[in-house]
C-alpha cells in the first residue's frame, strides 16, 4: 500500500488488541487527544471531557490564633547582674521545669558550690522607687530533695540593693543589701506563691553598717514589717537601686525561680523573655 492511500472507509473495528503496543506515538494523536492527556483529564471509553467547572466559594474564616505573648516577650532591662556573680554559676531563661506557674518557661541558677553566686535582675526600672512604697513581694521556686540535704535554709533570694538613708547620726552608709531569704519549699516540684511580706515565709536582712544599725543582719534577721519600720529613722526615705533574685555564697543549689512579684506587677520568666503582667 502507499503512504496515505487508506481511509476511513477502509477501515473497519479496528480494537485495541489489533494495535502493537508502543505502535502509537504522541504526534500520532490528534491536537485534542494531546491537550487532554497533558491536563491529565483523559476521558475513559464512552466519555468526553467535560467543560471546566465555575470556581468554588471561598471557605469560612478560621477561628482565631491563639495569643502571641511569647513570641514578643523582651528581656527589657533584665539580665545577669555581673558585678554580683561569683565562679561559673549557671544562670539563664529556659524552658520549664515541669510546669511552670506562668507560661512554659522560668530563671534558671546552677549554683555549683558554696562560694559561688548568681545574680539575675533589672538595674533600671526600680531605681529611686521608695523602699516604704514595696507592699507586695514574693515568688515561686522550683528546688530539689539534693538543695533541702545540703542546708536550710538553702533557697534562692530576691535581693534589693537600696540606699538605706538612714539618719547620719546613726551611720552615714549610702549603701546596702536588703535581702529576703525563703524558708525551703517542698522538694521536685514548683512552691506555691512564697510571700516575702509574712512573716511565716522567711527572714529579712541587710548588710553592712545598715544591718548594724537596724539590727536586721544575718545574725537577727527581721519580718518585712520590723525591716520597713526600723529603716523609717526620721532621715530621708530609703530608695531602691536595683532588684534582682539571688543565689549564694552558702550552698550548692539548682532549681528554677518564676512569677517574681513587685506590689502590682508580676514578671514571668519565658525562654525567650521576660513579661510583665498585672497582678
Amino acid at each position: 500500500m502507499k503512504d496515505n492511500s487508506l481511509t476511513g472507509a477502509d477501515i473497519k473495528d479496528i480494537r485495541s488488541r489489533d494495535i502493537k503496543d508502543g505502535s502509537i506515538r504522541l504526534r500520532d494523536l490528534n491536537t485534542e487527544v494531546r491537550k487532554a492527556i497533558a491536563s491529565g483529564n483523559v476521558p475513559v471509553s464512552g466519555s468526553s471531557i467535560g467543560a471546566p467547572g465555575a470556581n468554588g466559594t471561598n471557605g469560612a474564616p478560621g477561628a482565631a490564633g491563639q495569643s502571641g505573648r511569647d513570641a514578643t516577650s523582651s528581656s527589657g532591662n533584665w539580665g545577669v547582674q555581673s558585678r554580683n556573680v561569683l565562679g561559673s554559676p549557671d544562670i539563664g531563661l529556659r524552658g520549664g521545669p515541669a510546669n511552670p506557674p506562668l507560661g512554659s518557661g522560668s530563671l534558671k541558677f546552677l549554683v555549683g558550690s558554696g562560694s559561688e553566686k548568681a545574680a539575675y535582675g533589672n538595674e533600671q526600672d526600680f531605681f529611686g522607687q521608695p523602699v516604704s512604697g514595696l507592699t507586695d513581694v514574693g515568688f515561686r521556686v522550683y528546688t530539689t530533695g539534693e538543695n533541702a540535704a545540703l542546708g536550710s535554709p538553702n533557697m534562692p533570694s530576691i535581693l534589693f540593693e537600696v540606699d538605706p538613708n538612714l539618719n547620719p547620726a546613726t551611720t552615714a552608709t549610702n549603701f546596702s543589701s536588703l535581702v529576703f531569704v525563703p524558708n525551703n519549699s517542698a522538694s521536685n516540684g514548683w512552691s506555691p506563691y512564697i510571700d516575702a511580706t509574712q512573716a511565716t515565709s522567711g527572714s529579712w536582712f541587710m548588710t553592712g553598717a545598715a544591718g548594724t544599725a537596724t539590727g536586721c543582719n544575718l545574725t537577727t534577721t527581721c519580718s518585712f514589717a520590723l525591716m520597713q519600720s526600723r529603716l523609717a529613722d526620721g532621715g530621708d526615705a530609703a530608695t531602691i537601686l536595683t532588684l534582682g533574685v539571688t543565689k549564694g555564697r552558702d550552698f550548692a543549689w539548682q532549681g528554677a525561680i518564676d512569677g517574681l512579684r513587685i506590689n502590682s506587677q508580676v514578671f514571668d520568666f519565658e525562654s525567650n523573655g521576660v513579661t510583665a503582667g498585672i497582678a
